[in-house]
């Protein structure tokens, strides 16, 4: 049995992650410049780190604690490790290279993007969130070296622990909703180079077919209802912020949570749907 090159598919699966990395490439920049290079910008998102309670101010939880310097080796070995039982090790490397190169970028990024202090703001700079940008590329990581049919489990369980970690450093006052972003533009980026011009990661083989549409269904509708409920939270509560004329900003901290989520939902689901257009079906093989 010989397998023959579908130059249409190849064309098509490197485009849309070229596409993804050009994206999370934008993203990063544009992102920077609005929220953190502006007055209004650093305003609004210094007051909505001012609803975060004293109590909470720096806190952690479990999710944020999980992610520490070995935690992401032992990730990293693992996944290659996995990769080379599926005998796809460069898949599991590229994998790998994810995970590292996001959290690379990410720690770069905190150096030498410099946070102006002309809104009044006394917490530091902390663009992007290293924590988010993790927790993204992590589950992007996990999703390249699990079979198909597996991917949906994945990609939920992924995407639930990304959002909680992004929570958690906006409700502990960790990062502001723009660190989130900027972490979802690192991780895209990465993911989309890595998988434009690393090894296919579906090849047509056993275990990369597959399951019945309705899991892959699911999922999608799950990712816009979660997309849809952040959005429409966060805008109640931005116009509360708007309404109350609020001093504290508990509202708008409300609605940066909800940004934050829904950045990661969105990207989460942007990943889900360009892997979902694959040609790696039995049209493949002959």
């Amino acid at each position: 049995m010989t397998f023959t090159p579908d130059r249409t598919g190849e064309v098509s699966r490197r485009g849309r992650w070229f596409l993804l990395a050009a994206v999370g490439f934008v993203v990063v920049p544009l992102v920077y410049a609005a929220a953190v290079l502006t007055p209004i910008g650093q305003r609004l998102e210094d007051a909505a780190l001012s609803g975060v309670r004293d109590t909470d101010l720096f806190g952690s939880d479990t999710a944020l604690n999980v992610i520490s310097v070995p935690v992401i080796l032992l990730l990293v070995v693992v996944i290659v490790a996995v990769g080379l039982g599926r005998r796809r090790l460069g898949v599991g490397i590229g994998a790998g290279v994810v995970v590292l190169a996001s959290a690379g970028t990410s720690t770069l990024l905190k150096r030498i993007a410099a946070r102006p202090e002309i809104a009044g703001s006394t917490t530091p700079n902390s663009f992007p969130s290293g924590h988010a940008t993790i927790a993204l590329a992590a589950s992007f990581a996990v999703l390249m070296v699990t079979p198909r049919r597996f991917r949906p489990v994945v990609l939920l369980v992924g995407a639930a622990y990304a959002v909680i970690v992004a929570n958690q450093t906006v409700v502990y006052g960790w990062h502001r909703m723009s660190d989130i972003v900027g972490a979802c533009g690192v991780a895209l980026f990465w993911l989309g180079i890595v998988r434009a011009v690393g090894p296919r990661v579906d090849l047509g083989l056993r275990g990369d077919r597959d399951a019945p549409r309705g899991p892959r269904v699911l999922v999608t509708g799950a990712l816009l209802a979660a997309l849809g409920i952040a959005v429409l939270i966060g805008a109640v509560a931005a116009v509360v912020f708007v309404v109350s004329d609020a001093a504290d900003g508990p509202s708008l901290l409300v609605a940066g949570r909800m940004a934050a989520s829904g950045s990661v939902v969105l990207t989460m689901l942007a990943v889900w749907l360009a892997d979902g257009m694959h040609h790696a079906g039995g049209g493949d093989r002959r």
